[in-house]
């Protein structure tokens, strides 16, 4: 009989416990639905926003707003793939960490023995920079073409890396040992697995972590996605004095690097997050152990600065870290045109969270609001709706003002006079670099348009002689300035790159 009520109660309390943590997660889930909706009506987004948030080992949290592809009313989903941008660099370095833990190699491997081939600068340390600097963004070094070809223009192949690669030089604004952020390091470290390993690391990262982990909406090979028919977020800019019109650039194979090449859903993403939360896997053929996710987590470099409320004071194998709301965090954001994704966890609360979207500018500030919101109520932080309230009053002043501002002054660019000492068919033809391409200029009519492999843009004129405003990232305007002998152009120099015309 004593058993019998002992059990009874024991049955009740679990129930109660049950019924409170539902209620809670619900009183959650409506908290941030309400939150969201204000959030996007505020500002008449369009654009999609994906959302998951990981407890433990259980997803508490997730939702999809608005659209994926706004023109054709195509919703997002929690399975839509967006552009991770820099968040494949957690993706990576795990991946790197795993295959050398298994083969003869480590970290400690130099930038010479990597590329015993390469007769690199006199004043680069290639026997002292090792894999661990070029994954901790700890080299020192720097490069005009390769991060630039593997990211945006799409020009390159295995013996133009190569060459590129021979042509990297030391950084002006950091030494061998200290925290400078780039791109470079991880593109260097993917050109030296492939030939090492005999496998791409775009196949790398499906056989150690997508395949295993069940992560069924994530590539790092558009076409693959696009064979399957894969929803894909296109790219938006509410800066864009047509906020609703896609975005020409788009990431393509060619452009899907090591630094910034995967897309992914929410789904995904959050299977990734429990991961590094609970170091297991959703099956038994996966390969990433307890102690690798440990050692990935390791921070190997030290810096001083934040990125909104987030603190970084060090860096493991692609993550930041640093104290956010009083709470040791791990995260990693990433930005291109049209993206701006968000990708934390705080290890102590067992706490994560996912925030993906296809506009690149205003959610550099949104995701940021999101985050505040959603981590303040988990940690039952008050005083959250007044702050956040406050904060997004500001910020919409600030975002329609800048609106006005940036198409403001596109449209001004358009209305200058050509200051050009030439002909303006002149100008037209095919400028040439040996590492980073061809840049082609045609004249149509009243307008000049620069084609420069995956990029394409109208160039608008500029006040100094022989120049010309260029967009090739719709974000990002750029001067193009034309060398002229005997009044005809022969070449044009671009970010610091001399193209000479070659016809």
């Amino acid at each position: 009989m004593v058993n019998r009520i002992i059990k009874i109660f024991v049955t009740i309390i679990f129930l109660i416990a049950t019924s409170t943590k539902a209620s809670e997660t619900l009183t959650f889930k409506q908290s941030v639905d309400g939150f969201m909706s204000t959030l996007i009506k505020e500002f008449d987004i369009k654009s999609a926003t994906s959302i998951a948030v990981v407890k433990g080992d259980n997803v508490i949290y997730q939702q999809s707003f608005g659209y994926a592809d706004i023109e054709n009313q195509q919703p997002a989903t929690n399975d839509t793939a967006f552009y991770i941008a820099s968040i494949t660099k957690p993706l990576f370095a795990l991946t790197v960490l795993q295959t050398l833990e298994n083969s003869k190699y480590d970290t400690s491997l130099s930038l010479q023995e990597m590329f015993p081939e390469i007769h690199f600068a006199k004043e680069i340390p290639a026997d002292k920079i090792t894999i661990q600097d070029l994954l901790a963004h700890t080299s020192g070094l720097d490069d005009n073409f390769l991060a630039t070809a593997v990211s945006t223009s799409g020009i390159h192949n295995k013996k133009s890396k190569q060459l590129m690669l021979a042509n990297i030089f030391t950084s002006e604004e950091s030494k061998h040992g200290e925290f400078d952020y780039t791109n470079l390091g991880y593109n260097i470290v993917s050109i030296w697995y492939e030939k090492t390993f005999n496998i791409t690391w775009q196949e790398a990262l499906e056989k150690t972590l997508f395949k295993p982990l069940n992560m069924s909406h994530s590539t790092a090979i558009v076409s693959e996605a696009e064979h399957k028919k894969w929803r894909i977020a296109k790219p938006y800019s509410f800066f864009s004095a047509t906020p609703n019109k896609a975005l020409y650039l788009t990431k393509q194979d060619n452009t899907m690097h090591a630094g910034g090449g995967v897309i992914s859903s929410s789904n995904d993403m959050a299977k990734f997050l429990k991961l590094q939360l609970n170091a297991k896997a959703t099956n038994d053929s996966h390969i990433i152990t307890p102690k690798l996710i440990k050692r990935s987590q390791k921070t190997v470099a030290k810096l001083s600065s934040s990125r909104g409320d987030f603190e970084r004071n060090a860096y493991a194998y692609g993550w930041y870290t640093g104290n956010y709301k009083n709470h040791l965090t791990y995260h990693h954001f990433g930005s291109f045109d049209g993206f701006r994704p968000h990708l934390s966890f705080m290890p102590e609360e067992k706490l994560g969270l996912v925030i993906l979207n296809n506009e690149g500018m205003l959610n550099d500030k949104l995701t940021d609001l999101i985050a505040d919101f959603v981590y303040s109520k988990l940690l039952n932080k008050e005083g959250v709706e007044s702050r956040i309230d406050s904060k997004m009053a500001k910020l919409k002043t600030m975002a329609y003002k800048y609106r006005d501002k940036i198409v403001s002054k596109d449209k001004n660019y358009t209305l200058k006079p050509w200051q050009l000492s030439a002909r303006k068919q002149h100008y037209v033809g095919k400028y040439h670099h040996p590492l980073a391409g061809d840049i082609k200029v045609t004249f149509n009519g009243d307008k000049f348009e620069l084609t420069w492999g995956n990029l394409k843009t109208t160039a608008t004129p500029l006040r100094e002689k022989d120049q010309m405003r260029v967009k090739f990232r719709p974000s990002n305007g750029q001067k193009v300035q034309f060398k002229v002998v005997d009044n005809k152009p022969t070449a044009l120099v671009y970010s610091g790159i001399k193209f000479a015309k070659i016809k």
